[in-house]
C-alpha cells in the first residue's frame, strides 16, 4: 500500500526545484495532487502529464501569483473545487532575496514576505475547511536554516522564514483540536535554481560548512516532507525539521 494512495495533495512552487521533487515522490506514492505553480506554461503541464502517466494518478494543474492577494484567494477557491477535502497542504513556493540591509528596498523586502509568508497565512486560511474535512490531515512549511540561524544579506528572506517556522509552532497548537499537524522543514542550500544564482563562492563556503561537505538534492528533502505528511509521523507536530547536512 501506497502511502498517499488516493489522498488529496496541494504543493505550491511544484514546476521546479525542491517542489517538483516533492510533486514526483507523492506521485510514486500514488496521491492526487494539486500542483501550483506561479507562471503557465506548456513545458510545465506537460512535465505533470508525464508524471501523471507514469505513476497513473492524476496532476491538477493551478497557475497563480503568489505575490498578489487576490490571485492566491482565486486560486484556493478552484483547487477546493476539485478537492472539497484536503488531506496535506505543502507550502513550498517562495523567492530568495539576498543582499545587505543598507542596501535593501523596501519594496524588495514587502515582495518577499508577500510571497514566503503572507501568502502561505491567505492559503492556509482559505483551504482550513477542506483541510478539517479531510479529518486527521497536515500541513508541511517550507523555511530555511537563514530563518533559524540568519546571516549575512538575508534581512529579507530569513526574516520571512522565522516567521514561517513561529507560525508553524503556532498552527500546532491552534489546529490540533481539528486533528490538523502543522510541521516545518528547514534545508540548508539545496542543488536547485536558486542555489546557482548565488553563485560559486556561496556554494563552496556552504558546503564547507556542512558536516557532510556537499549540499542537499532536492530529492532528500522532499523525503522528509513526505514522511512528516504521512501517518509515519503521526505524533509529531510543531516541530522545525533541520535539512542541513550538519551545518556547524
Amino acid at each position: 500500500m501506497k502511502r498517499f494512495e488516493n489522498k488529496n495533495i496541494v504543493v505550491t512552487g511544484s514546476s521546479r526545484g525542491i517542489g517538483f521533487a516533492i510533486l514526483e515522490l507523492f506521485a510514486r506514492e500514488g496521491a492526487i495532487i494539486a500542483a501550483c505553480s506561479n507562471r503557465k506554461s506548456d513545458a510545465v503541464i506537460d512535465r505533470y502529464n508525464e508524471i501523471a502517466e507514469r505513476n497513473n494518478v492524476r496532476i491538477y494543474p493551478f497557475f497563480f501569483d503568489m505575490s498578489k492577494e487576490d490571485a492566491v484567494k482565486a486560486g484556493a477557491n478552484e483547487i477546493k473545487e476539485v478537492m472539497p477535502a484536503i488531506d496535506v497542504l505543502v507550502n513550498n513556493a517562495g523567492i530568495a532575496h539576498i543582499a545587505p540591509f543598507m542596501m535593501s528596498k523596501m519594496e524588495d523586502l514587502h515582495r518577499v514576505f508577500q510571497v514566503n509568508y503572507f501568502s502561505q497565512l491567505i492559503l492556509m486560511q482559505s483551504l482550513l475547511g477542506a483541510l478539517k474535512k479531510a479529518k486527521g490531515s497536515s500541513i508541511v512549511n517550507m523555511t530555511s536554516v537563514a530563518g533559524l540561524d540568519g546571516g549575512i544579506g538575508v534581512t529579507a528572506y530569513g526574516s520571512s522564514k522565522a516567521a514561517v517556522a513561529l507560525t508553524t509552532r503556532v498552527l500546532a497548537q491552534e489546529l490540533a483540536p481539528f486533528r490538523i499537524r502543522v510541521n516545518a522543514v528547514a534545508p540548508g542550500m539545496v542543488e536547485t535554481d536558486m542555489a546557482a544564482a548565488m553563485g560559486e563562492k556561496a556554494i563552496e563556503n556552504t558546503a564547507g560548512a556542512a558536516a557532510l561537505k556537499r549540499l542537499a538534492r532536492p530529492e532528500e528533502v522532499a523525503k522528509v516532507v513526505a514522511y512528516l505528511a504521512s501517518e509515519d509521523a503521526s505524533y509529531i507536530t510543531g516541530q522545525i525539521v533541520r535539512v542541513d547536512g550538519g551545518i556547524k
